[in-house]
C-alpha cells in the first residue's frame, strides 16, 4: 500500500509516547477551557452564535471526530485490518460534525470519555501496531492511513479547536 495523504503539521511530526501524553492532558486542558469565573454561568455562553463559531458547535465536531478516529485506530491495528470509511479520512484532517452536547458539563463527561477511550487504546498498542495502515474505501482511491497518522489526526482534532473554544467563550463572557 501507497500511502498519498498527508497533513504536513506539526501533528505530523508526534511520535507514540507525545500522542498518549497528549490524549492524557486533555481532559484537563479542555474542562479548563470550558469554564468560566463564578458568579458567571457556563452554560450562559457556551451555546452562543459568534461570527466565529459556536463553543457547542465545535465542541460536538471534536467528540464525534474523536470517536471515529478512535474506532478507526481499533480496526486498523487489527492482524488483518479492515479498511476506513472515508469519515476516518475526513476526522484525521479535523473535517467533520457531530451532534451538539446539552450544556457544557455534558461536553466535558463526553470529552473526558472520549479521551480516556483514546488514551487506552493508544497505551494497548504494540510497537509493530502504530505501523499498521488500512485502506480508506472507496478502496480504488489508493489512501492510506496509518495508525500513527490517525492518532496524529486526534491530537491535531483536539488541540486546534482548543484555542478557538476557549476564546469563543471568553470573548461572550467578558
Amino acid at each position: 500500500m501507497i500511502t498519498i495523504w498527508s497533513m504536513r503539521d506539526r501533528y505530523e511530526s508526534l511520535k507514540p509516547n507525545n500522542l498518549i501524553a497528549s490524549m492524557s492532558s486533555m481532559p484537563r486542558r479542555w474542562k479548563d477551557a470550558i469554564r468560566v469565573d463564578p458568579p458567571k454561568n457556563i452554560d450562559d455562553y457556551f451555546n452562543i452564535s459568534a461570527p466565529d463559531g459556536n463553543p457547542a458547535e465545535m465542541v460536538g465536531a471534536v467528540i464525534a471526530q474523536l470517536k471515529i478516529l478512535d474506532d478507526a485506530i481499533r480496526t486498523t491495528s487489527y492482524n488483518i485490518p479492515e479498511s476506513l470509511p472515508p469519515e476516518a479520512a475526513a476526522a484525521a484532517k479535523n473535517l467533520g460534525s457531530g451532534p451538539w452536547p446539552a450544556n457544557a458539563a455534558d461536553a466535558r463527561d463526553q470529552l473526558t470519555e472520549a479521551f480516556g477511550n483514546l488514551e487506552a487504546r493508544l497505551r494497548q498498542l504494540n510497537t509493530h501496531d502504530w505501523k499498521k495502515s488500512a485502506s480508506v474505501e472507496p478502496s480504488d482511491s489508493g489512501e492510506t492511513l496509518s495508525v500513527l497518522q490517525l492518532a496524529q489526526g486526534a491530537s491535531r482534532v483536539a488541540a486546534t479547536a482548543l484555542p478557538v473554544v476557549e476564546r469563543l467563550i471568553r470573548d461572550a463572557a467578558n
